[in-house]
């Protein structure tokens, strides 16, 4: 083999090797992309005041709570005693669903319509009249 094949098929090598290194399967990238969003959800709600809930498995899906709306609840078995907001995998992600402190109703909204809505969310406390989301 001459000197310049020699050399050609390094440099063929080394583009290779520079382009596989950077590949990354669809499902990896598509992983990447939904925890990207994650994060990025996650930061609109704690700046707010909302905190992570780590009582939550991953089979679940991912919960944040509203410290201010806690209150003692007659029966915390079927209701809860503060304001959740869970995002589950059966969703992907798409809807947040939103129980408000002493029910056990499950409002569901996507992610635009829970951070048009969140100042309400926000404000209900236990005895309050429910919010109206329109």
């Amino acid at each position: 083999m001459s000197r310049r094949s020699e050399q050609k098929k390094a440099r063929r090598k080394k583009r290779r090797s520079a382009r596989d290194d950077a590949w990354i399967p669809a499902r990896v990238a598509e992983q990447l992309e939904i925890a990207a969003e994650l994060e990025d959800f996650d930061a609109r709600l704690t700046e707010r005041g909302w905190e992570f809930s780590e009582d939550v498995d991953d089979e679940t899906g991912a919960a944040w709570y509203w410290p201010a709306s806690e209150a003692e609840v007659a029966d915390e078995d079927e209701v809860v005693n503060v304001t959740v907001v869970l995002l589950t995998p059966e969703d992907e992600g798409e809807v947040a669903h939103v129980v408000l402190v002493g029910t056990a109703d499950d409002y569901q909204f996507n992610l635009v319509e829970l951070f048009e809505h969140l100042d309400a969310i926000e404000a209900y406390r236990l005895g309050d009249p429910m919010p109206v989301f329109a």
